[in-house]
């Protein structure tokens, strides 16, 4: 079942992933995913330390289609210690998938649920 504002959405996100998309790849163990297209979001952390400091972490986030998470053939939620690769601007890059302070490795997005945000972090 379809409404107006859900198709909107599904617009936008369309738009998003051609205008800001990047291309990844997702690997676990010795299994590595297809390239797909994923988008990158931020989010953070603040730790508060005892000498009355701010710590505050930043994490990338990828956002994917729940069926693009796709690993050996099959499509599975990510976990942490999975490995994402991304080239940016010529050098390959990769993130680690890694609890984001309270939160579970991922969450999903949109009232559909079809949509993760991955966190990670840089290694």
């Amino acid at each position: 079942m379809s409404n107006p504002a859900y198709r909107a959405y599904l617009a936008s996100r369309v738009a998003h992933k051609k205008i800001r998309g990047v291309s990844i790849t997702v690997s676990r163990g010795l299994n590595t995913s297809a390239p797909f297209m994923a988008t990158v979001g931020f989010s953070g952390s603040s730790t508060f330390q005892a000498d009355g400091s701010t710590l505050f972490s930043k994490n990338r986030d990828y956002l994917i289609d729940i069926s693009a998470y796709n690993i050996g053939g099959e499509p599975v939620e990510p976990a942490r210690y999975d490995i994402i690769t991304e080239v940016i601007n010529g050098v390959v890059k990769q993130y680690q998938v890694t609890q984001d302070g309270a939160d579970d490795v991922f969450s999903k997005e949109d009232a559909n649920l079809t949509v993760y945000r991955v966190h990670t972090k840089e290694i």
